[in-house]
């Protein structure tokens, strides 16, 4: 008994030491931390965390004395008592980064000293950052906050803002980088840090607002850059409207003088009348005796009514008119220099007054068409920009676009079917489209053959009562006329018996008949003008079976003059007064005029000045009148039946 008690009285004595010194290290350790204000808290947790900072000294130490407290005995050769010991291993101090490597191994060390000296921890070798040379000044923003590190992104190797899209953000990773930068990096590289290669995502992106970090601040730049930008576009958008303004007020203007002077007309006008009614009564008999040499006071004849200044610059060149909406549309260029190109000048037919101006095209319009059976007011047009579109007149938009490889130089409605329409190429093609296709044609024609620019593009509609009841396209080449019979889906394609260099062509519906117009050529030596008659035989041998064969008969030949350098357009137009009767219209350009031929006479009827070489002539019919109107390159002449 008494040898149990001087054994644990024996133990209890060599625990006591043990735990006096853990004390003792545990009281230095805090007197020095209190001693020394150079010392960072950061730092001790920085190095308790990897295992190797003055509380994991102290905490080593504690608990590898109770291991050996508990577990050594008389009989252990590791016991102190006997001259060995358990020493803790010293921390590694890493030479190349300053720190001190953490380890939790445990190493036996044979020694001859008993002292519980033996179980202190080694002293900590702190880190200290030298001074720099000028009196403890605080160190570089830049090297205080990176570690010495350049302040860039490491993607781009360019500065962090404090703005835009270049400022500074982070991953979960703890990794600087540009904003910019970073989200680029992680579209395309697989959703990895570029610094660590751990997992991250776009979520992940964190923009930090650093204090202490040099980066360039953009903010009163990206200010004035945005400011920069709103001052552009105001500035544009007063131009703009500044330029409509302008346009707008030359339009005015223009109008303005062109009352005046009509006013002013006016008032000569009845000031003659009032003078002398009786002398102009005479001489505008005479003078309509002179331009009408073969005309009778009995079948009625055309006097000038108007004369409408469409642009002094010229390059007027076609026109079309719509009966619904009682308008007159003709070509000509844009009349600001600001908004070139080319369009169509409105003019009522009611009053023959302009009234708006509407840029469609590029470059020069070749020809333009309204439905003659559909009143919707869209007007069909082509022209040498590579481009058909369709315009509504009624809310002057552009509703549709269709772009064609070549220029394109004539266009006509399907009078047949309102869904299609034609356009005449440069290169002897027709292009056939169905409005419902908005991308593009649905079918080529006259594919084979001449390859001459379709200059006149005219469709025959289909009557069931007529002679020649066949319906289809008639396509005026330079060199030759085809007309494409329509039978279902397909054309059939017959050669007309006409020669020539054409330069119009024109079908009149009622009578079926067919007006050419040639230049002169070395077998022809005047301008010709061929009045036809269609006509078609059936050269089926099954009498059920309808095969037509397609042709037409010279009715009547028309000579002009000598001179023809333009593709003017001429017209055949039912007698206004004479049933079963026409007229044929045509420029002559050696006289600038316009010529008027009575086809049940076959003679000249009518020669009319018109001031200039005509390109087009329409037939315009508004309240129960009949007006001929004749476009020159600058002027528009209109001709009133009575």
């Amino acid at each position: 008994m008494v040898e149990l008690w001087k054994t644990l009285v024996k133990k209890i004595l060599e625990i006591i030491p043990v735990i006096c010194i853990a004390l003792l290290s545990m009281s230095v350790v805090m007197l020095v931390v209190s001693l020394d204000p150079g010392v960072k808290w950061s730092e001790y947790n920085q190095e308790l965390y990897y295992g190797s900072g003055i509380f994991g000294y102290y905490f080593n130490t504690l608990w590898s004395s109770l291991d050996v407290a508990k577990f050594a005995g008389l009989k252990d050769p590791h016991h102190p008592c006997t001259g060995k010991y358990i020493d803790l291993l010293k921390p590694l101090h890493d030479e190349r980064t300053g720190t001190i490597a953490a380890t939790n191994a445990v190493q036996v060390i044979q020694g001859h000293t008993d002292s519980p000296r033996d179980f202190r921890s080694p002293k900590r070798r702190r880190i200290m950052t030298p001074e720099k040379p000028g009196g403890g000044e605080p160190e570089d923003e830049g090297e205080g906050e990176m570690g010495g590190e350049l302040p860039c992104c490491p993607i781009c190797f360019e500065e962090w803002t404090s703005s835009g899209n270049h400022r500074l953000a982070s991953l979960k990773c703890g990794h600087l980088f540009g904003q910019s930068c970073i989200d680029k990096w992680l579209k395309g590289q697989g959703g990895k840090c570029p610094q660590c290669n751990s997992k991250a995502k776009r979520q992940d992106i964190r923009v930090l607002y650093a204090k202490c970090l040099k980066v360039v601040d953009t903010t009163e730049r990206d200010r004035a850059l945005q400011d920069l930008e709103k001052e552009k576009e105001g500035r544009r958008r007063s131009e703009m409207e500044a330029a409509q303004i302008r346009m707008q007020y030359q339009m005015t203007v223009g109008d303005n003088n062109k009352l005046r002077t009509e006013i002013a007309k006016l008032r000569e006008q009845l000031q003659n009348v009032r003078s002398q009614p009786s002398q102009m009564s005479i001489n505008s008999s005479q003078s309509n005796v002179s331009e009408n040499p073969t005309s009778t006071q009995s079948d009625g004849q055309f006097i000038l009514d108007k004369t409408i200044k469409i642009w002094d610059g010229g390059n007027c060149r076609v026109m079309a008119y719509s009966p619904s909406l009682a308008t007159l549309v003709v070509s000509q260029p844009s009349a600001s220099s600001l908004f070139p190109g080319f369009g169509i000048k409105k003019i009522s037919t009611l009053d023959f007054k302009t009234s708006q101006y509407l840029t469609i095209h590029s470059k020069t319009i070749r020809d333009v068409s309204f439905h003659p059976n559909v009143d919707d007011g869209i007007l069909l047009s082509c022209a040498l920009d590579k481009t058909v579109k369709m315009t509504s007149v009624i809310s002057n938009a552009v509703v549709q676009t269709y772009e064609t490889q070549l220029p394109s130089w004539s266009c006509v409605w399907n009078a047949d079917d309102r869904n299609f329409f034609y356009v005449g190429m440069q290169n002897g093609r027709v292009l056939e489209y169905d409005i419902r296709n908005t991308i593009e044609h649905v079918q080529e024609l006259n594919t084979e053959g001449s390859r001459s620019p379709v200059a006149s593009l005219q469709y025959v509609p289909s009557d069931m009562n007529a002679m020649f009841r066949c319906g289809g396209l008639l396509v005026g080449q330079l060199d030759k006329v085809s007309f494409y019979e329509k039978k279902q889906d397909q054309h059939k394609l017959h050669i007309l018996p006409v020669e020539g260099s054409l330069s119009s062509q024109c079908f009149e519906p009622n009578t079926r008949h067919l007006l050419c117009s040639f230049k002169p050529s070395q077998k022809h030596a005047a301008v010709r003008h061929q009045l036809c008659e269609m006509n078609c035989v059936n050269i089926s041998a099954d009498p059920t079976t309808l095969d037509m064969s397609c042709s037409c008969d010279i009715v009547q030949t028309f000579h002009a003059g000598r001179t023809q350098t333009l593709l003017s357009k001429s017209v055949l137009l039912p007698h206004p007064t004479m049933e079963n009767n026409m007229l044929v219209c045509a420029g002559e350009e050696s006289t600038q005029s316009l010529h008027i031929w009575d086809c049940g006479k076959s003679q000249l009827k009518q020669r009319l000045r018109t001031d200039g070489a005509v390109l087009d002539i329409c037939a315009i019919k508004t309240n129960n009148m009949t007006y001929l109107a004749a476009l020159t390159d600058k002027i528009l002449k209109v001709f009133k039946w009575c």
